[in-house]
């Protein structure tokens, strides 16, 4: 048995007050963390799922990961579509105007992290063997295809305006990978987007979003599946065989409550 903890979005400039001095912002980042551990009461901390969306910065994030690194055996963690914005004119000095620049540097920050695993679709088609299980893992960007999807795209989703370059080709990255992990005997795949329709795209049907929400493909890699994006539930889907798993904490002002959950695999 292989003990899972699990949450995404966590999106953690919102829930932190901005401080000027970065190191008592660092110190009110990582004890927000430690809390939501603490308050988890987690037995068994193995593994730990992260399925994007941690922060707007990367150094917020190593902030995020530093923590995890030390308390769970391993912590593996996918780039969510807000792990891609350049929200600043810096940012975008910094990273030459290219969100890829900014996973790039993610992969760098994370190799100085003895034990977080970090699944980019930049880096190739790796998977990570743990306690017998083999883990993948990759953003799943969803492709807006009709009209409608497209105009959803570039008039709602703030991704049109923060990440650079086209969904195309983040979309063309990602299943590319996907489509090689097929090869391969994969025990848990984890995503930010959703490979499954799930109650909140119920809602929104008609709307173009879900070429937004939603990444579509034609058979799944592996019996387990963790995904977020989608803030309104905290579910499981057991879908032909297949089990897909997502736990956001969201934003403050939803008011979900959530803590990181645990599943138990055999």
């Amino acid at each position: 048995m292989l003990n899972i903890s699990y949450i995404n979005d966590l999106h953690i400039d919102h829930w932190v007050k901005w401080n000027p001095s970065q190191e008592k912002y660092k110190v009110r980042v990582q004890k927000f963390i430690q809390d939501l551990i603490d308050r988890s009461n987690i037995e068994n901390k193995e593994v730990m799922i992260i399925a994007g969306d941690i922060s707007h910065f990367n150094f917020i994030n190593k902030w995020v990961l530093e923590v995890f690194n030390k308390q769970f055996e391993k912590t593996l963690v996918v780039t969510g579509n807000h792990d891609y914005y350049l929200i600043s004119k810096n940012q975008k000095r910094k990273y030459k105007n290219s969100s890829m620049y900014r996973a790039i540097e993610m992969a760098e920050i994370v190799e100085n992290l003895s034990n977080v695993v970090y699944f980019h679709s930049v880096y190739g088609t790796g998977a990570f063997s743990y306690k017998d299980k083999v883990f993948a893992g990759v953003t799943m960007t969803s492709l807006p295809e009709t009209d409608e999807e497209k105009s959803f795209y570039q008039n709602i989703m703030n991704d049109s305006k923060y990440i650079t370059s086209s969904p195309e080709s983040y979309n063309s990255f990602d299943i590319t990978v996907y489509n090689y992990l097929k090869e391969l005997n994969i025990d848990v795949f984890i995503s930010h987007y959703p490979l499954v329709r799930t109650y909140s795209h119920n809602k929104h049907l008609n709307d173009g979003s879900l070429g937004s929400y939603l990444c579509r493909v034609d058979e799944m890699v592996a019996p387990i599946n963790f995904f977020g994006h989608v803030h309104e539930e905290n579910q499981l889907y057991e879908i032909v065989g297949t089990k897909h798993y997502t736990n956001a904490l969201g934003y403050p002002m939803e008011g979900l409550g959530s803590i990181i959950r645990q599943v138990e695999i055999q």
